[in-house]
């Protein structure tokens, strides 16, 4: 053990610095117990000495951390209202990757690192959530990433419930080249919140090496700032959430060329749906069984895309002479009911 100074909030702090590896429990520990003032550039956060030998030991989370320094800033007041929209995100975006056709991964507090010449990191930070929208042509390869080498995640989210990132974090992951950030602040409220951080989720892009703030993504082309807000506050995923999720995905999909049948998993069910629409349809009779097999097939298809069809729209559909094809083919790309009508002209 031995005795050591630390500037925070403009005063010196006296503090004992361990010796000894930092375990979560510890941590958490001396953040409880922790009564210095409050760092003006990390707010909401308890400084902890920590050497390069304790960081790489260390397998909890971090706002930020420097070698330079010897210290390490961890969140004072965590808890679920701070974890849930990092947690909520994967389900939200797998929604997405359904109907792009092609898998989006989450990596929750990926460690990102920046190390010297000789491999030593020198200073890092966990983010509440990394995406990468195409882990097929790249993805982390084991516990973190490194700046400079490793591609960056596509969007990194951060959780302001009690912190303030734009005061600290934001500037450096401009310097590192993350291409984009969420900044999230829960709608639930905590007596710790800095003044000046307000409910809701602000996109900052980075454009000729500096964050702009954009209403809408970039990287998850027409999803905007306060339709995120709404999907990550959400106990469930509302009507209005669904059809913005399939919306972006069916963007990601022209992008790409791909489409939901080029998932198995809805690839699987729309076969399936068909199949049971064409064993319903036969048992009602021929003809008039195969228009209503066709409807229940698309709007089985529907059902499971998180689109439902008013009692007009099924009637109408009941009623058509429209091939299969183009039954399935609106029910497998349309947005919505009501791009799902004007697809089929059923409003004609």
């Amino acid at each position: 053990m031995a005795e050591a100074q630390l500037t925070a909030g403009g005063e010196r702090l006296r503090y004992v610095v361990y010796d000894g590896p930092w375990e979560r429990d510890a941590v958490l520990d001396y953040v409880a117990r922790y009564e210095g003032p409050e760092d003006a550039e990390f707010p909401g956060c308890v400084p902890i000495p920590m050497t390069a030998e304790q960081f790489e030991e260390y397998d909890g989370g971090l706002e930020y951390w420097s070698r330079e320094l010897g210290m390490a800033w961890v969140a004072r007041d965590g808890g679920p209202d701070h974890e849930n929209p990092g947690g909520h995100l994967p389900a939200l975006l797998t929604r997405v990757a359904l109907e792009r056709g092609s898998p989006i991964r989450c990596w929750g507090g990926l460690r990102m690192v920046v190390v010297d010449r000789d491999g030593r990191a020198s200073e890092a930070m966990h983010p509440d959530q990394s995406v990468y929208l195409r882990p097929s042509s790249w993805a982390p390869s084991g516990r973190q990433t490194v700046i400079g080498s490793d591609r960056p995640p596509d969007v990194v989210l951060e959780v302001d419930h009690t912190t303030d990132v734009r005061r600290k974090k934001l500037g450096i992951y401009q310097r590192w080249g993350v291409p984009e950030v969420w900044v999230e602040t829960p709608d639930a409220p905590s007596p710790s919140r800095p003044r000046g951080v307000v409910p809701g989720l602000s996109i900052y892009v980075l454009e000729d090496s500096s964050y702009g703030i954009a209403p809408v993504s970039a990287a998850l082309p027409t999803w905007q700032a306060f339709e995120i807000h709404a999907a990550l506050n959400e106990p469930t995923a509302s009507p209005e959430t669904i059809e913005d999720l399939v919306r972006v995905g069916r963007a990601l999909g022209d992008e790409e060329g791909t489409g939901p049948m080029d998932d198995v998993q809805i690839a699987g069910y729309m076969r399936r749906a068909h199949g049971v629409g064409q064993r319903t349809g036969f048992a009602r009779g021929r003809e008039q069984g195969r228009a209503a097999g066709l409807a229940f097939a698309a709007v089985e298809v529907l059902r499971l895309r998180g689109i439902t069809l008013s009692d007009d729209t099924q009637q109408r559909l009941a009623a058509t002479t429209l091939t299969q094809e183009a039954l399935l083919t609106a029910a497998m790309r349309c947005s919505t009911e009501a791009d799902f009508r004007v697809r089929l002209a059923l409003d004609d």
